[in-house]
């Protein structure tokens, strides 16, 4: 079950989404009922799209810090459904080798995140700008799952991983479609003459870790649950 903070956080996202875009959209709109005031109303992204981004940002931190402070009445209910009441009062740990393949993916993905967020701040995005704050938030995050699976040991801070891990993944996914889009026009790109092939790969590189290792957590994560359930069931 989602609480009430990590439902606010996913509110404070979503709106934040739909401010940074809304010039867009509006803009769109027009120009389906043949007005021209999208040239206009496009300028305006420049100003939403930065507040929104800081928006969702809060708003992803928020489902976190609610996913991870869930109660474990809520997680039982999830997790030891159709178990015997008097089973379904407490959760039992992970295995030994479980709970240390968690650890270690986590770690694994952390630097692969990090490494790929300091060359795309770096390297592939010369100078500092803004940008470079949003560059470094999927390092940040991914950090803080690693110390979210410190205790991952315990089946209660599993879960709320799991939970947390989640949230991760989804805002990873649905941002992560942005350069998917625009992959094709970046392939096209070499056909000009003079183009820096190495920033060329590297920016397409360190675009596309963030929604590879959100795919990629989330099926871990899914998996690891599964056994964990399999054991719940099992005891």
């Amino acid at each position: 079950m989602v609480n009430k903070e990590t439902k606010t956080g996913g509110f404070v996202a979503g709106a934040g989404c739909l401010f940074a875009i809304a010039p867009m959209a509006a803009s769109i709109a027009a120009l389906a009922f043949g007005s021209d005031i999208g040239n206009v109303l496009s300028w305006f992204t420049y100003f939403t799209a930065p507040i929104g981004a800081v928006a969702i940002i809060v708003g992803i931190i928020l489902a976190i810090v609610g996913a991870s402070t869930s109660k474990p009445e809520d997680l039982v209910k999830a997790e030891a459904s159709g178990a015997e009441p008097a089973t379904a009062v407490s959760l039992p740990p992970l295995s030994r080798g479980l709970a240390r393949s968690v650890k270690l993916a986590y770690a694994i993905g952390f630097v692969v995140v990090l490494v790929s967020c300091v060359m795309r701040a770096t390297l592939f995005q010369p100078g500092f700008s803004i940008l470079t704050i949003f560059d470094l938030a999927p390092a940040f995050f991914a950090g803080w799952l690693v110390w979210l699976a410190r205790g991952s040991s315990e089946g209660l801070h599993f879960l709320r991983l799991v939970q947390s891990q989640l949230i991760v993944s989804i805002a990873g996914c649905v941002f992560g479609l942005w350069p998917l889009l625009n992959l094709g026009a970046n392939i096209e790109m070499l056909d000009f003459d003079g183009i820096d092939r190495f920033q060329w790969a590297g920016t397409i590189i360190t675009d596309l870790i963030p929604f590879a290792a959100s795919v990629s957590s989330l099926v871990f994560a899914s998996i690891a649950r599964s056994r964990y359930r399999e054991s719940i069931a099992k005891s």
